[in-house]
């Protein structure tokens, strides 16, 4: 499962960025391909150095630069408490949106997480990583949150510098360098994360001990990036495969962890879940299944030309979790 995962940081590096690159554009004069070099040499500098804690105080900077900055757009957006409270609970997705909704889920949702998460939770306690998951997912809600909201402030648009025109139109100039700061903190994040998440795969699944080789698992995946960046091209086949292959990553994992936290030689009884948290893990698991199958699904429509199938997506996504769930159930039984 590793591989395709580290395809995946590979594929998805050019876009993170050109992520920062547009944010950059919107308040300096200089060509992309300049600022794709300054970004790319940046974010060498930065995993050089190495160190987990050096990587994890930028990334705590860069995504509260970028909290503030779409939280002050968010706010300048016309609802109400009541509004934004009920469109919380009650989701409405319009006509022919719902691939979109689909897609922007699984997006966001990356494999590499996991991988990144245990590495880097060496030492700490369960009841710590807890508490940092609890903190970490709802800051992420929230910017998302503010991301949407500061999106209805301009309604349409067709490119960043269209959309930074609409805001400084609609609010002042601060709000396109509000825009920008916020583009370039959830760009140059990523660009980072993303080689330092291979990196660790490398040598915590892949073994590899000497540094050298491990060095060179992110310069790959920086470099492969860079080299999409500057030139233009749009790797759009390796997207897709990538996509594929992480579509069926991601309910793969989601398994193995639901196994694994039910196993009571892995985790200790004190620290057990109750039986009836199954049933919230069985959802976790039938919403990674979902978007994993539809993932592999839209990759291979759109390589071949042909129409998603939706249904048959549904209907494994079911199978699937009748098996998991009869296999938990079975597993409970005979421990106890």
């Amino acid at each position: 499962m590793a591989v395709p995962v580290l395809l995946g940081c590979a594929a998805y590096e050019a876009g993170n960025i050109l992520g920062a690159v547009s944010g950059l554009a919107l308040f300096t004069s200089f060509d992309t391909k300049i600022l794709t070099l300054i970004v790319s040499v940046l974010a060498a500098l930065v995993l050089w150095r190495g160190g987990s804690k050096l990587i994890s105080n930028l990334m705590i900077s860069l995504v509260l630069m970028m909290a503030i900055a779409f939280a002050l757009l968010a706010f300048k957006s016309a609802f109400t408490g009541l509004d934004l409270l009920k469109a919380a609970v009650t989701p409405g997705l319009p006509p022919g949106s719902e691939w979109i909704a689909l897609a922007l889920v699984g997006t966001t949702i990356v494999p590499y997480n996991i991988f990144l998460g245990s590495a880097i939770s060496k030492g700490s306690t369960v009841s710590l990583m807890r508490i940092g998951l609890v903190v970490s997912v709802t800051l992420g809600g929230l910017i998302t949150a503010f991301i949407l909201l500061a999106g209805t402030v301009a309604g349409s648009f067709t490119s960043f510098p269209v959309l930074a025109s609409t805001l400084q139109n609609n609010i002042g100039v601060w709000a396109s360098w509000a825009l920008g700061i916020g583009l370039f903190a959830a760009g140059f994040s990523s660009a980072i994360t993303s080689p330092y998440a291979a990196s660790l795969i490398a040598s915590t699944v892949l073994r590899l001990q000497n540094k050298n080789y491990v060095r060179l698992v992110w310069v790959v995946v920086l470099l492969t990036g860079f080299g999409f960046g500057i030139s233009g091209v749009k790797p759009i086949p390796v997207i897709l495969a990538v996509q594929a292959l992480n579509g069926f990553v991601l309910p793969v994992l989601t398994y193995f962890l639901i196994r694994m936290v039910n196993d009571k030689r892995l985790v200790k009884d004190e620290l057990q879940h109750p039986a009836w948290y199954n049933g919230v893990l069985l959802l976790i698991f039938s919403t990674t299944a979902l978007i994993g199958i539809n993932n592999i699904d839209k990759a291979v429509s759109d390589a071949f030309n042909l129409t998603p199938h939706f249904e048959i997506v549904v209907v494994i996504s079911i199978i699937l979790l009748i098996g998991v769930a009869v296999q938990l159930i079975r597993s409970r039984s005979t421990k106890s």
